[in-house]
């Protein structure tokens, strides 16, 4: 055999060769790639979630601004505890200049009828966006008047559900109707200024139940009734 044929035969079979690996790689199943190692879990307790803050304001020491919930559910400033009403001095936001800030996202809060021993006022947390819910749901309500020579109806009917009687500028009202709205509680309102009917109604309701009519919100839960944003009344009744 000549020279030239065994160099075209050595070049065929290499060229064999090669195609039975390719055509070998290409007839095997195809995997995904192995995923990466996981780490062991740490051993040991895990760390406890973080407690609650809490601090102390002192009356005499450094300036200090006392927030309270205010006629109609508006709110107000003070600068010394004697200058908070009396009715709203359960919960009372303090922001004392020079002290310890509260956590992100929260404020101190202190009941002003319950000072320590030696004449401070031990602080704990709230969250800032729950703060006037909580203060107005001390009990506060907006006082009012019911218009003169109602007729009260025949018959009052029977409260399946929620019925907040209200009026339209009172702020006290408003934060009840955002509470049963976080909720998810269904609810009717009826403005007893704006609607003659539904004033009688509150006023029939009312009397036979022996409540004072005098301030706002009413809240007819199930035909109890209850006067003011009573939020841990509601929480046992909803």
């Amino acid at each position: 055999m000549s020279m030239r044929a065994r160099a075209s035969i050595g070049w065929m079979g290499a060229v064999l060769g090669l195609l039975g690996l390719t055509l070998a790689s290409a007839c095997e199943d195809e995997r995904p790639p192995a995923p990466p190692p996981v780490a062991d879990a740490p051993e040991g307790p895990q760390a406890a979630p973080p407690t609650q803050a809490e601090s102390f304001f002192d009356p005499g020491g450094g300036p200090a601004v006392l927030t309270y919930a205010g006629d109609r559910g508006s709110f107000a400033d003070a600068s010394a505890v004697d200058a908070v009403p009396e009715e709203a001095r359960g919960l009372v936001r303090v922001t004392v200049l020079d002290g310890d800030p509260p956590p992100p996202g929260s404020v101190w809060v202190t009941n002003l009828r319950a000072p320590e021993p030696d004449g401070r006022f031990r602080l704990r947390t709230v969250a800032r966006d729950m703060f006037e819910e909580l203060a107005l749901g001390e009990g506060r309500s907006s006082a009012v008047e019911l218009p003169q020579g109602l007729q009260p109806p025949e018959q009052v009917a029977a409260v399946d559900g929620v019925v907040v009687y209200k009026t339209a500028w009172c702020g006290v009202c408003k934060k009840v109707e955002a509470y049963l709205k976080r909720k998810g509680v269904d609810y009717e309102a009826k403005d007893i200024e704006k609607d003659p009917r539904a004033a009688a109604e509150l006023q029939a309701k009312a009397s036979a139940q022996g409540v004072r009519t005098g301030s706002v919100p009413v809240i007819d839960v199930g035909g109890q009734l209850i006067v003011g944003f009573d939020r841990a009344r509601l929480e046992k009744l909803l």
